[in-house]
């Protein structure tokens, strides 16, 4: 594992995980043609860097994802991995994207290098990546990728999202 991750994961009290962790109340909800969840390894696509608390950006002084090498249109990087649960049971955390309907995947204390993806409001025009359910074809697995958008992410650059309107509102 990269140090600024690890470094990044421990000053945040945030538990590095490889796979989605299922809550018991939903895990009813997992397709019963996926027996196991795939591991998914650290992503040597992307780097976890700290953003410069000088910059004029809205994340500046905490971490944010960017390219390791550049990223081409239509690939998914890596997966959005956290703890699974229902919209019901879910918190206020900015950290929370839908894997279906009523499932949620909540990355705020458990996730991968993909929760430090931020927003793109506030610093560039544009997103240049978003979600993008699938499932796994090896597992069966439903799956929230990263996937980049309509240009190249050149190496270095910063990979970010559009969260939609209730992040906008809660990061307010």
């Amino acid at each position: 594992m990269d140090k600024t991750l690890r470094k990044s994961l421990e000053e945040l009290n945030i538990q590095f995980i490889t796979k989605n962790i299922w809550d018991k109340k939903v895990e009813h909800l997992k397709p019963e043609y996926c027996p196991k969840s795939r591991e998914q390894p650290p992503c040597r696509k992307v780097k976890v860097q700290r953003i410069s608390a000088s910059e004029n950006h809205p994340a500046a002084g905490q971490y944010g994802l960017f390219a390791a090498q550049n990223l081409n249109p239509g690939e998914v990087v890596l997966d959005y991995l956290g703890y699974v649960t229902s919209e019901e049971d879910a918190d206020d955390s900015q950290y929370v994207a839908q894997l279906a309907p009523g499932v949620l995947v909540n990355a705020f204390k458990m996730g991968n290098e993909a929760r430090f993806i931020n927003d793109f409001h506030g610093t560039k025009k544009n997103p240049n990546v978003k979600f993008q359910r699938r499932v796994d074809d090896e597992t069966g697995e439903w799956r929230l990728g990263v996937q980049v958008l309509k240009r190249k992410i050149r190496k270095g650059e910063e990979l970010l999202i559009t969260y939609g309107w209730g992040y906008d509102l809660a990061a307010e």
